[in-house]
């Protein structure tokens, strides 16, 4: 074969010498768009390996590939399809269209190609469609930026949207003097942010110096004359009246741009300061009233940083600790400083209260002072927690309560003193009452006269009122030095107990109604005397302080979980209200008896405490206009094996509380 052919007329031409027949018209040699046959290139076995180009028409010369003629080394083509595709066209016979764009010698063109199966090859047509394409070209550019310009405006729009939020959020306005123009503008929310009267926003400083103080008027345009004449930034600040009569600050920032030394615009914004003055205010005198607060207190107050450890101690840490507040250190430096005996418990409350949520913490312990000695300290604080529960900071004060520790000390002493005085005084007071008793018990069998036998009656029952008064005061001691007054437990029933007293109380007091109610067997573990005294004491207050037609009734039954209850109860006067939270205090009496005078210390509901507590039992009282007095005592069926706290109340119950616990009316 040639090296590459141009067909006229059907007859080849060698290309060297480029001679040019006479007839064009076998190879579409009349047609304007370019034309190429290709022929099919194939192996031994018959496979497809590409195509060569065999005959053109003259307008197609410019575009053909040379020296090789091979299809796979057109050179300066984009778009042409892989061989296997035009491979389908020669096997199928279905044409192919597709776009070329081809570059000869500094020229490119765009052509519409088709391929047209032709023998066992294909016929190449080429459509120059490059003043069409040129055209979709400016087409597609005009419209990209049309839509670069609406994404512009968009965007625009969106920045404006935004930056009105952010200076309505940030009260602020925007404003511009434009020396070109003569002008100065404000952004669209400056009629809100100024409080405008209705008439609405005026875009010139005459208008913005209306909103001003008149007072500062001038000076506000002196400001503006400044920012003008001199290049760079500016600021101050005004204040102005709204129409609701409150008046707000304004800081007005700007920046001056100047061109060649002459003024070319000012930027700017006014904010407006008036929550901000007001909570810089407020800051500045809560620090000036926490100051005032530390020097005039003399704990010293601390703030602890958990996160760091770091803690803030307050002045008077000099004057408590001797130490000043830059040598007094973190959480770990106070941890050592605390007296080791109270360090272990101390330190753990404090974790504790960190690690489990508490609010508010409270110890006592002794700390140790800079010249080495202890301070005997209450240290409070209360701590702040953030949203997940932990503890961004504590606050509190330590009180130095060295010489109140010791006060307490002394009077605890001399109350012990007193006791072990009042104990030794009431033994040895016996020992001579119980000798008048029974001088006067004697002279009574001996025969005297009436008078002298009124005198003798008067004579041992004031032996019997002192002696059951030493006996409170000695209970008393042995409460208050033993802790508990001892007992002598046996098998018990309650109900014998309150016969007995039921019995000696209407032989004293014939003229009263007593009502005793039995349910149930009512035994137990207790000493016998002592709940007698306990019966006579509630039973003998009771008639003191009612009226002599007032019965009182005495009740004891069985309750569910081995427990026993005893209630002494009468429908008298209650006792006042006030009364109540003391009342089962030493030397208290629930009110004037009935004789209008008092007969003894006060020591009996005491004592009546004191025996329950020694048997793990409660007492309580429930007074009320409607249902009158009620003392209830809730004993556990053995008493030396009761656990120390009591099982809850009965449902209803619980009004007054007395230590260790309390009771309400039963309501009918």
């Amino acid at each position: 074969m040639l090296d590459w052919e141009r067909v006229d007329g059907g007859k080849r031409v060698n290309s060297s010498g480029m001679a040019r027949l006479a007839h064009t018209g076998a190879l579409h040699g009349e047609y304007p768009d370019p034309y190429i046959l290709f022929q099919s290139v194939r192996g031994e076995t018959g496979v497809l390996l590409d195509f060569e180009w065999t005959a053109f028409n003259p307008a197609a010369e410019p575009w053909v590939s040379a020296p090789s003629r091979a299809l796979s080394a057109w050179q300066g083509v984009a778009g042409l399809p892989e061989p296997e595709v035009l491979g389908a066209v020669v096997e199928g016979g279905a044409p192919l269209g597709f776009e070329l764009h081809v570059r000869r010698g500094g020229e490119e063109r765009w052509f519409q190609a088709r391929a047209v199966k032709q023998g066992d090859g294909f016929a190449l047509w080429l459509s120059d469609r490059t003043e069409a394409h040129e055209r979709e070209r400016v087409l597609r550019e005009a419209l990209e930026r049309a839509r670069e310009a609406l994404e512009q405006e968009r965007e625009a729009r969106e920045r404006e949207a935004y930056l009105s939020l952010a200076l309505e959020t940030a009260h602020m306005v925007t404003w511009e003097w434009s020396e070109a123009r003569g002008s100065f503008s404000l952004s669209a929310n400056a009629e809100d942010f100024f409080g405008a009267p209705p008439e609405g926003l005026g875009n010139t400083v005459e208008w913005l110096l209306g909103r001003a103080q008149p007072e500062e008027r001038v000076r506000i345009a002196e400001a503006f004359a400044r920012m003008r004449s001199t290049a760079g930034a500016h600021a101050f600040q005004f204040r102005g009246p709204w129409p609701d009569g409150t008046v707000h600050t304004y800081e007005v920032v700007g920046q001056s741009f100047h061109e060649e030394g002459l003024p070319l615009r000012v930027l700017g914004v006014a904010m407006d300061i008036t929550e901000r003055l007001r909570s810089q205010e407020a800051v500045r005198a809560a620090e000036e009233r926490y100051r005032l607060a530390a020097l005039a207190t003399n704990d010293v107050l601390w703030e602890w940083l958990p996160a760091t450890g770091h803690i803030y101690w307050s002045e008077a840490c000099h004057r408590m600790f001797g130490y000043h507040p830059e040598e007094m250190g973190d959480v770990s430096w106070w941890a050592e400083q605390v007296h080791p005996l109270d360090r272990e418990r101390v330190v753990g409350s404090l974790h504790r209260l960190v690690a489990e949520g508490g609010e508010s913490w409270t110890a006592e312990y002794r700390f140790r002072s800079k010249d080495g000695t202890y301070v005997d300290v209450l240290d409070r604080g209360r701590a702040a927690r953030d949203a997940r529960g932990g503890v961004q900071r504590m606050i509190g004060s330590i009180m130095d309560i060295t010489e109140r520790k010791r006060a307490l000390e002394r009077m605890a002493e001399e109350a012990r003193f007193r006791e072990r005085f009042i104990g030794i005084l009431g033994h040895d007071l016996r020992s001579p009452l119980h000798a008048i008793a029974l001088s006067a018990r004697e002279l009574g069998r001996r025969g005297v006269p009436v008078l002298h036998q009124r005198l003798l009656q008067r004579i041992e029952t004031s032996a019997a009122r002192m002696g059951n008064m030493i006996s409170d005061i000695l209970d008393l001691t042995r409460a208050r030095l033993a802790g508990r007054i001892p007992l002598h437990l046996s098998v018990t029933g309650l109900p014998q107990v309150c016969q007995q007293v039921v019995e000696e109380m209407m032989a004293v007091h014939p003229e009263r109604t007593l009502l005793l109610d039995i349910e149930g067997a009512c035994e137990g573990v207790w000493d016998f005397e002592r709940l007698a005294q306990v019966v006579s004491n509630l039973v003998g207050n009771a008639l003191e302080h009612t009226p002599l037609d007032t019965p009182v009734r005495v009740r004891c039954r069985d309750e569910g979980a081995g427990w026993r209850v005893l209630e002494i109860s009468n429908r008298g006067t209650p006792i006042p209200s006030h009364l109540l939270d003391t009342l089962f205090d030493p030397f208290r009496q629930a009110g004037p008896a009935r004789t209008g005078r008092g007969s003894g210390l006060g020591l009996g509901l005491y004592i009546v405490q004191q025996l329950v507590l020694a048997h793990q039992g409660t007492v309580s009282v429930c007074s009320t206009a409607e249902d009158g007095t009620t003392f209830t005592v809730r004993l556990p069926r053995d008493s030396q094996d009761a656990p120390a706290a009591e099982p809850e109340a009965p449902q209803g119950m619980g009004t007054a509380a007395f230590q260790p616990r309390s009771q309400e009316c039963p309501t009918e």
